[in-house]
């Protein structure tokens, strides 16, 4: 047995689980933040909070397994109770887009609630 290569192994493990449990703690943060805040504070909600969200999905959905995420701007906005935020959500989802990830749906403007991008988590290191 390599024992060298069985410890790097476990490493590689444990600072993957950490990262994961870092994503998840910033998401309860998040969630915590909203779900206490009222509405005048929920405007100030940025764009990289947004992005936060959006990586802390594709994180969720990489832990059970799944190769690939479809997220649509209006789901985002309502699950993060904004108001009037579709350009910054759709601006969010374009930043945490990597090689390879697809555009399903989208508008002229690019800036519609309907903007709907698969999201590939097989080649990500979350």
């Amino acid at each position: 047995m390599n024992y060298d290569t069985i410890i790097l192994e476990l490493l590689g493990r444990i600072q993957k689980l950490e990262n994961d449990v870092k994503l998840l703690q910033q998401t309860i943060s998040i969630e915590s933040d909203l779900d206490t805040a009222e509405i005048p504070s929920k405007a100030k909600t940025t764009t990289k909070d947004i992005r936060i969200y959006i990586e802390n999905q594709k994180s969720m959905a990489k832990a059970n397994g799944q190769t690939e995420l479809v997220l649509k701007a209006n789901d985002i906005h309502k699950n993060l109770q904004l108001r009037s935020r579709i350009p910054m959500v759709c601006n969010a989802m374009r930043q945490c887009m990597a090689d390879g990830d697809v555009v399903l749906h989208d508008t002229a403007s690019g800036y519609s609630s309907t903007l709907e991008i698969k999201y590939y988590l097989s080649n990500e290191l979350l």
